[in-house]
């Protein structure tokens, strides 16, 4: 069986750590983010096939160095063409039931579970859905039992017809691909899955942990459910012994923490953190912070320097961004 990666959009709401990496390379708890999609894959699935427009040399020369224990395949899309474009442009490599995840979502599936669901429906496709406070961002599921009568996207507030979203999870026969028309751009979510749902969707509830990471908001509250679930630790030849740390955290290794840490913070390898305070963010391999600057609900990218008394809220900054002592950012983007 395999798992097709959709992983070609432009990370555009992740600039400008996206100029220099596609987003599927954007680390997450100090790995690749598409890393995370293969955690705990079960043996049915014997290949990974990654979608990729934006970046595909970079996610072809990753794969080809790094070991996920099953073959992979790299297949680049020539012009972005939507969600559906891109499944589409896979078709000639998937031999049978499928599944497909959007390379966006951090969650706790369980695929061979979610494989026998799909198999006891005996339906064209099978989409995993999440309940969410506030479904009016997502595209939202109606259904009848545990099958889909209408999708509804992006609904005005209130107006939604359940709170269960769309999770970017799928398992699909083949014959999907016979409702996606080649050559131009198509949208599984609005043109596709509402054709389908006349030939059956069933809607696959699960539980765990489910977030989006494609923007800052959504990254660092995937980056907090992953810490809370046990994913921190602290590297053992990093010394943080006069820092203050405030669990879970994740501490890569050669770190040197002075200061206030945590919670919910990941440092990358080699990070050197003065007397300074860092909260709810994600700092990149390499990043120095000098004492008294002040860091929160922020990323900060690979080899970027926060000076003395900088204060840095929610916004991203650059790899190799240099910011001045006692700079005031707020919701701000850095590029180098």
């Amino acid at each position: 069986m395999e798992l097709v990666i959709v992983a070609g959009g432009l990370g555009t709401r992740l600039r400008p750590l996206t100029f220099h990496r596609p987003k599927a390379l954007v680390p997450l708890l100090n790995r690749p983010q598409v890393l995370h999609l293969l955690d705990g894959l079960p043996d049915a699935v014997d290949r990974v096939i990654v979608a990729v427009n934006y970046g595909y040399e970079a996610v072809r020369d990753f794969f080809r160095s790094a070991d996920v224990g099953r073959e992979t395949v790299v297949v680049k899309e020539p012009e972005p063409l939507g969600t559906g474009g891109a499944l589409k442009n896979v078709e000639g490599h998937v031999r049978g039931t499928f599944a497909a995840f959007n390379g966006d979502v951090i969650d706790a599936i369980d695929l061979e579970a979610f494989l026998r669901f799909h198999r006891r429906h005996g339906r064209i496709g099978s989409l995993g859905v999440w309940p969410v406070p506030d479904p009016a961002g997502f595209g939202v599921v109606e259904l009848d039992g545990e099958r889909i009568r209408r999708f509804v996207e992006k609904p005005p507030k209130g107006q939604a017809p359940s709170d269960l979203v769309n999770a970017g999870r799928y398992i699909f026969e083949p014959e999907v691909f016979h409702f996606i028309e080649s050559g131009r751009e198509v949208s599984l979510e609005r043109e596709v899955f509402p054709r389908l749902v006349v030939e059956g969707l069933a809607a696959y509830r699960y539980e765990g942990y489910w977030s989006d990471a494609g923007t800052l908001t959504t990254y660092l509250v995937a980056q907090a459910v992953l810490l809370d679930s046990g994913r921190g630790g602290i590297a053992g030849d990093s010394d943080t012994a006069r820092a203050s740390i405030a669990d879970p955290v994740l501490v890569g290794s050669a770190c040197l923490v002075e200061g206030a840490v945590g919670p919910h913070v990941v440092l990358g390898d080699g990070c050197r953190i003065g007397r300074a305070t860092v909260a709810e963010s994600a700092l990149f391999d390499h990043v120095s912070v000098d004492d008294k600057a002040e860091i929160r609900s922020s990323l900060v990218g690979a080899g970027a320097a926060i000076g003395e008394g900088a204060r840095v809220v929610d916004s991203i900054i650059g790899d190799g961004v240099q910011v001045p002592p006692h700079a005031r950012l707020a919701d701000a983007r850095m590029k180098g």
